[in-house]
């Protein structure tokens, strides 16, 4: 009868049908109409010369696409962008590092 009784409880916890769902969405930064995604933070002792291009004009929500040049979904708004010389992005983050974002070649359709 145990044996019973434990089959059918774990027959119910396999059948909970819970709504609690987490998404997760990329940190993109829309820049010159390609979309950069966010990646590992960096040292940017790596990257010789970075040059200052802007600043984030715009945060959105993370669910949605930043449609417009210097827009993002995941950079707060005045945050300074950087272009390495491989045209990859930098943002300096809270804590002094740098989050390296990388285009994936994606012209944005507006």
């Amino acid at each position: 009868m145990t044996c019973w009784i434990l089959g059918y409880l774990l027959f119910l916890v396999g059948c909970n049908t819970s709504t609690d769902h987490t998404n997760s969405y990329a940190a993109i930064i829309n820049y010159n109409n390609q979309q950069y995604i966010g990646g590992q933070s960096v040292d940017t002792k790596q990257y010789t010369d970075i040059q200052p291009v802007g600043e984030i004009v715009q945060r959105v929500d993370e669910e949605v696409y930043p449609s417009a040049h210097l827009m993002s979904n995941a950079v707060d708004k005045g945050t300074e962008v950087f272009e390495t010389l491989n045209h990859h992005l930098l943002i300096k983050q809270l804590n002094g590092e740098y989050q390296l974002f990388t285009s994936k070649d994606v012209e944005v359709k507006s």
